[in-house]
């Protein structure tokens, strides 16, 4: 770089999590050469977390993957040999399009994992054109159960906690931990704490929440339903719920209030380990003190209660008169005049007949009957959308079953598989079915996109180097908030680094598909804001360069253009459903339950005395993201995994000693964290893996060593039964000092 290059401050947005905090960005050239927060940006005004102040470091790695690879010799061998993009993509077509002609378009399947960026999960788009229903990412076990479980009560998902100082009276974070997960949130919490509001936080841990609150509960992982069941007996038997609302605007409450007479505190005391008067007291702080908001925890992996979990909150939202009200949980509904993600993908390009043949859908039927229903009711309300739910929350093929088809070609071969930002390999439950899969002769095709080698790369035919958010232009997407902001390319992609866009549009070129395919991310996105009478380019450079649309409270009260009658709910029967007519018609239980989720499957209490969680939200890393990155190593340069001071002092067990986590499928090795007032009976694990270990077998990045996803369940028969959740986050185990 010439003494001579002037510097030029960028607007950027960072996307290492879905946060998008707003950042300026000093470059000199085509060089980053600083980060700072935007204090002009409007949510997240200047913040910047660990993460991403360390995105130069990201951006600069010298393992970061900067050429497209294919494989020599046998899968995880190791031996590459380096070509160009375009014949890397003419040999993908080559074989895919063999493939498709032998076995169907649904022998292709897709799978996405953590936000990196605007183009997430927009292979969704190739395969609807392609006719494969195969979309398999992680949703179902992340914010999936909770927008699912919305959508079927109010008609959309996910509500957005409206935190006004002043106005919201009480704050309840259950499982949520956003001061390491979301601090900007977590700094409006403290700002409504300050105004007067109440906090109380539900989490097994000792958290920053937890000590800042008025009221911590700490359940047993896995009781949270009948924990939220157990408020509504409270709050429904004492007559705390908003009559008004009830009476006028939901269906089911006599049903509801029934079935929650099967849970009073007593019993839910013995279910979930919480004191009768905490469950009292917390009820009633609920419903007591409007407004109040409800944000929990997203990653749920709560297997067989997941959609009991949400459902049962999205009652207790409702019923208390907290919902869509200045200072409750906001439903804001799609931006009306753009396109979304939803619309990108493009679902009616797939054939209802392809539709039928998702992996899962026969024993998880929300996943295509339920999506038909779920949108036929929501887009009378919602601007009038085909499809207003994501696709990828409410149509996904069930990763588990994915697996076992690959294995078993059953009900039909699945030959091909696409990979982006999604370290199988320690990102799904049971990481030795999905290695079993991934190795297997039948598995024609694998193709990797990732910014960095990782274990599930390691076994791939190709790797495709991806390019960060420094290096592509940015458009929020998601259609669920009430806002979208543009910012141009920071720097130009080091080395053959592409977007996940240009990946799909370029083969998308060889396949010969139809649709709309830009060649360019800014393409897509101008196609995106045309309607708004906008080019992404006029949005990206203007002074404010974000669309917003103001909050529309009490969206069910406005009244209908043709009519003259009020809008209601996006349900079937225009009201909040506490009884789902979409779970009753599909033959599933209408009402919020609890099932015991740890059935012998798991291992006795006996042999594996411990409640294991997993996935515990650390600030210095994202996912299984970041464990490259130096600065941020050497902050958390282990696997943590945390004890209570009970189970230490027993199995004499030290802070930092490295210990042994073992589930019946198998054991990994992390280092002791003795946390004060963790739930006794309960071990909480990191997820994890070790870039710093040899990539190629057998020790693939020591994923076998460390990643306790390795040996978790992911059964089928262990899922929730209607949307497919499987027990990420819960199991038993046992410990010992190793």
């Amino acid at each position: 770089m010439s003494e001579q290059t002037p510097i030029e401050t960028k607007r950027a947005t960072c996307s290492h999590c879905g946060v998008c905090c707003g950042v300026l960005v000093d470059v000199a050239g085509d060089r980053p050469l600083a980060i700072r927060g935007d204090p002009d940006h409007p949510i997240t005004k200047g913040f910047i977390c660990k993460r991403g102040l360390a995105a130069i470091e990201y951006f600069d790695h010298p393992d970061r993957l900067d050429r497209p690879r294919k494989r020599l010799g046998g899968r995880g061998e190791g031996r590459w040999a380096e070509l160009s993009w375009d014949e890397a993509l003419d040999e993908i077509a080559e074989r895919l399009r063999k493939i498709v002609d032998s076995n169907g378009p649904e022998a292709v399947a897709y799978a996405a994992g953590t936000f990196h960026g605007p183009d997430e999960q927009i292979g969704n788009r190739f395969l609807n054109h392609l006719g494969s229903p195969n979309s398999a990412g992680v949703w179902l076990i992340c914010g999936g159960p909770q927008v699912e479980a919305e959508a079927l009560t109010y008609g959309w998902g996910r509500s957005q906690p409206d935190l006004v100082p002043g106005t919201t009276r009480l704050v309840l974070l259950w499982g949520k931990h956003p001061s390491a997960s979301s601090p900007p949130t977590w700094g409006r919490v403290l700002a409504l704490k300050r105004a007067g509001a109440k906090l109380v936080t539900i989490d097994p841990r000792r958290t920053r929440e937890a000590e800042a609150s008025d009221l911590w509960l700490r359940p047993r992982p896995g009781s949270d339903a009948a924990l939220a069941l157990g408020f509504l007996h409270v709050i429904m038997s004492e007559g705390l719920y908003d009559r008004e609302f009830v009476e006028g605007w939901t269906v089911g409450f006599d049903e509801l209030a029934a079935r929650v007479k099967e849970y009073p505190p007593e019993s839910v005391a013995r279910l979930t380990g919480v004191p009768v008067d905490d469950i009292v007291k917390a009820a009633r702080m609920y419903a007591t003190n409007r407004p109040a908001v409800i944000s929990s925890s997203a990653p749920v992996g709560m297997g067989r209660n997941a959609l009991n979990w949400e459902r049962a909150m999205a009652c207790l939202i409702a019923i208390c008169g907290n919902l869509d009200v200045p200072g409750g949980n906001l439903l804001v509904g799609p931006p009306p005049d753009v396109l979304t993600k939803v619309d990108i993908d493009d679902y009616p390009a797939l054939p209802p007949e392809q539709r039928a043949k998702r992996l899962g859908v026969d024993r998880f039927r929300l996943h295509n009957e339920g999506y038909e229903r779920l949108n036929s009711a929501m887009r009378r309300v919602w601007s009038g959308r085909q499809y207003v739910l994501r696709a990828d929350v409410g149509a996904a093929a069930h990763a588990p079953s994915l697996w076992r088809a690959i294995l078993n070609e059953q009900p039909y071969p699945v030959r091909a598989l696409f990979v982006q930002h999604n370290n199988v390999l320690g990102a799904y439950s049971n990481t030795q079915l999905a290695y079993q899969a991934l190795k297997s002769p039948n598995l024609e095709l694998l193709v990797v996109q990732e910014q960095f080698m990782t274990a599930t790369a390691q076994l791939a035919d190709y790797v495709l180097p991806a390019a960060g958010w420094l290096e592509k232009p940015f458009m929020y997407i998601r259609g669920l908030n009430d806002w979208m902001l543009a910012n141009e390319q920071v720097v130009p992609a080091r080395g053959e680094r592409r977007s996940d866009y240009q990946l799909w549009a370029d083969l998308a070129l060889r396949m010969g598909l139809g649709g709309s395919w830009p060649t360019t991310l800014e393409g897509l996105f101008d196609m995106m804001v045309s309607p708004a009478g906008l080019s992404f380019d006029t949005l990206a450079q203007r002074p404010q360069n974000w669309l917003s649309y103001p909050k529309r409270y009490r969206h069910h009260e406005e009244i209908e253009p043709v009519g003259g009658k009020q809008l209601g709910f996006g349900t079937p029967t225009g009201k909040v459903e506490l009884r789902s007519t979409i779970l009753e018609e599909l033959g599933y239980d209408p009402l919020p339950a609890f099932e015991e989720p740890l059935t012998p499957e798991f291992g006795s209490p006996e042999e594996y005395p411990f409640l294991l969680s997993t996935g515990a939200t650390v600030i210095e890393m994202t996912h299984q993201d970041h464990r490259q990155i130096p600065s941020l190593r050497r902050q958390h340069p282990d696997p943590i995994v945390e004890i209570s001071q009970e189970a230490a002092a027993t199995l004499g067990i030290d802070i930092g000693d490295w210990i042994w986590i073992e589930t019946p499928r198998g054991r990994v090795r992390q280092r002791a964290k003795i946390s004060e007032g963790l739930h006794p009976e309960v071990v909480v694990a990191e997820r994890w893996w070790y870039p710093e270990r040899r990539g190629e077998e057998p020790e693939l990045y020591g994923i076998w060593e460390s990643n306790i996803n390795a040996y978790t369940e992911d059964d089928p028969e262990l899922c929730d039964p209607a949307y497919g959740s499987w027990p990420f986050r819960l199991g038993r185990c046992r410990i010992s000092k190793a």
